[in-house]
């Protein structure tokens, strides 16, 4: 039978917690594995997997299901929301000011109990955007050969 109360802390959920810590690339639990794993070898990613959930049961992380790519897992607990490039599927956290409330009341209307919601905004990052923008300055020619032959 479980305990009712506080988890006790392990090594292993702090090590999961600080492989997250300052990490603002939102990483799968697979890129949270292979950090910690070099710290703890034996852990599996089970543990790994299991320890993620309790962070965020206990309000330390959030998860994120942006696409079917599966979960994401994100340090930055306060209400915020995502930018998500469509060509290298970097996501960004976006702290919009809320000019315009959403209207949530037919939700209620139609006896949806709302806790909850988020904005995921989907495009081009900069990188990207600054990465196509050179590619189309490039002068129209023939390409040179390996050895500077055109």
């Amino acid at each position: 039978m479980r305990r009712a109360g506080r988890k006790r802390t392990t090594r292993q959920l702090e090590q999961v917690f600080k492989a997250l810590q300052g990490d603002h690339t939102h990483p799968f639990a697979h890129d949270i594995y292979q950090r910690v794993h070099k710290k703890l070898p034996r852990i599996s990613l089970a543990t790994v997997y299991r320890n993620l959930h309790s962070l965020v049961d206990g309000g330390r992380i959030r998860t994120l299901l942006l696409d079917a790519q599966g979960a994401r897992f994100d340090p930055e607990t306060s209400q915020h929301d995502h930018f998500v490039c469509e060509r290298c599927g970097r996501v960004v956290d976006l702290f919009l000011r809320q000019a315009r409330p959403v209207d949530l009341n037919s939700l209620a209307k139609q006896g949806y109990v709302v806790t909850a919601h988020t904005l995921t905004v989907r495009g081009t990052c900069q990188v990207c955007a600054a990465r196509r923008t050179s590619k189309s300055k490039r002068p129209a020619g023939r390409r040179l050969r390996k050895d500077g032959v055109r």
